[in-house]
């Protein structure tokens, strides 16, 4: 059930509502059991399947988490993390290495047709966390009914953010939040009208240009080169934190806060930085459980920076089976040794070259992360610097759907350059929902609302989220 469906709109107030009956009689229980059973038709919609699946999984996590809470052997762990992250790899990944196992024996492949179960990539590492906690004792309090709420919280349960059990359980049990508290209804309205109106109103826009832009190949000028290339910078920011806007604003309905996992990005003025900022939550998982146990910058500067590129590597492979993925990993991996190389040279530059090279650097990978191959990539990148042929095409300022607006329409070479300045300084100089307070006034009340219904009105002719696929 996408948040972007008419039946999630009906489905959320059930919910709520439910929730609370049961909380306000102090049956937390109960309570529990509704958001559960609520999460799993959340995610039956998606698939029975991937329903199966995640139950699957879920049942095996909790029964061996009883295993390693007794008998804490780091065999048993390892046992449990291959056990978790083998259907990822044969749902998602089989493919891939058979393909290029046959090319490399000089076969022709063809491709199986195989289901990928929804959010595997999500709900792999999710399972992971509560196994290396479980190893570490640190899950002997969390109870059946606990610890499938947390796995299956359906605001988070399809694109994150990935969460530990110790940062959601305690809401779940903290008396203070079992009544419905109108304040955090109001401001999850709000940050879920924010990532909808992002998602809706403006990442889909820029999607129309970066899709011209690869239909195009081969056509394109130098500036529809990296116009189309930052429409994507800017679709996949605004699409993905859109989505986990909405999430953390439906989980601030229910009084449950679920981490940043965005922090205004393309504000960084390094790669390092970059990372400390996109995706927090995926960062934090692969510093936490693959960065640190494989010794971090413990072990001297060589090992250091091999672990540095293992993170970027695996991180890259997660987000698909692509050697476009891999690369685009490598490539951040690379620029961020080479920061550590070069000590503290690159902060005696000033921010305002700092932050507009690193936002080029991204702008690049990103285009490696949104092409379906190497040679793809590799096309589109060379057209960027090729200086043969420089304005843009008049079907590249069509392709934005800005013309119903006479006076837009008529000017459209000026109008989509000033929407790229527009939004490129509303990223830079606005803070995120996390930072900014939403005061419960008229005014907030009436953006809002024009924001939803706008947003509301494109709701159907949207189709899913670009993380959707990973």
């Amino acid at each position: 059930m996408s948040f972007l469906s008419l039946k999630f709109f009906i489905f959320l107030p059930i919910v709520l509502v439910l929730y609370f009956a049961a909380k306000g009689r102090d049956k937390n229980d109960l309570a529990k059991t509704v958001l559960i059973l609520a999460s799993g038709v959340f995610f039956f919609l998606y698939g029975a399947e991937s329903f199966l699946m995640l139950l699957a999984v879920s049942v095996f996590n909790l029964l061996y988490s009883r295993v390693l809470l007794k008998n804490r052997k780091p065999l048993l762990l390892w046992i449990g993390i291959v056990v978790n992250v083998l259907p990822l790899l044969a749902f998602k990944y089989l493919n891939f290495f058979a393909e290029n196992i046959v090319h490399l024996a000089g076969g022709q492949f063809t491709a199986i047709d195989i289901l990928q179960p929804v959010a595997i990539s999500y709900y792999t590492f999710q399972m992971i966390t509560w196994t290396v906690d479980s190893y570490r004792g640190e899950t002997k309090d969390v109870g059946v009914l606990d610890f499938l709420a947390y796995v299956w919280f359906f605001p988070r349960m399809i694109l994150g953010p990935i969460t530990r059990h110790e940062e959601f359980v305690p809401q779940l049990n903290d008396g203070e939040r079992f009544r419905p508290d109108p304040e955090n209804i109001a401001t999850g309205f709000v940050w879920f009208t924010v990532g909808m109106s992002k998602k809706l109103l403006l990442a889909s826009r820029f999607g129309a240009a970066s899709g011209y832009g690869f239909m195009t190949l081969g056509g394109m000028s130098l500036l529809e080169g990296w116009l189309c290339s930052v429409a994507y910078t800017f679709q996949i920011y605004l699409d993905f934190s859109g989505y986990c806007d909405m999430a953390a604003g439906v989980a601030k309905m229910f009084n449950i806060d679920i981490p940043m996992n965005f922090n205004s990005p393309y504000k960084a003025d390094s790669i390092s930085d970059f990372w400390k900022r996109w995706h927090i939550s995926l960062t934090t998982f692969l510093r936490r459980y693959i960065y640190f146990p494989l010794g971090g910058n413990r072990k001297g500067k060589v090992r250091t920076y091999i672990n540095m590129m293992a993170i970027f590597v695996i991180s890259g492979f997660w987000h698909g089976a692509n050697w476009t993925f891999i690369l685009w990993g490598t490539l951040h991996g690379l620029v961020m040794i080479m920061e550590r190389l070069s000590g503290g040279v690159l902060n005696k530059i000033p921010k305002f070259i700092r932050i507009p090279v690193t936002f080029a650097l991204v702008n690049i990978g990103w285009v490696l992360f949104a092409s379906p191959d190497i040679a793809q990539a590799g096309a589109f990148l060379k057209e960027m610097f090729t200086f043969d042929n420089i304005m843009p095409a008049a079907a590249f300022y069509d392709s934005f759907d800005l013309g119903t607006v006479p006076f837009i329409r008529y000017h459209l070479n000026i109008a989509i350059p000033l929407f790229y300045v527009i939004t490129f300084a509303c990223l830079q100089f606005t803070k995120n929902i996390y930072e900014k307070k939403y005061k419960p006034n008229l005014r907030t009340a009436i953006v809002t609302g024009i924001l939803f219904t706008w947003s509301f009105l494109y709701a159907n002719a949207v189709s899913d989220f670009i993380y959707f696929r990973f």
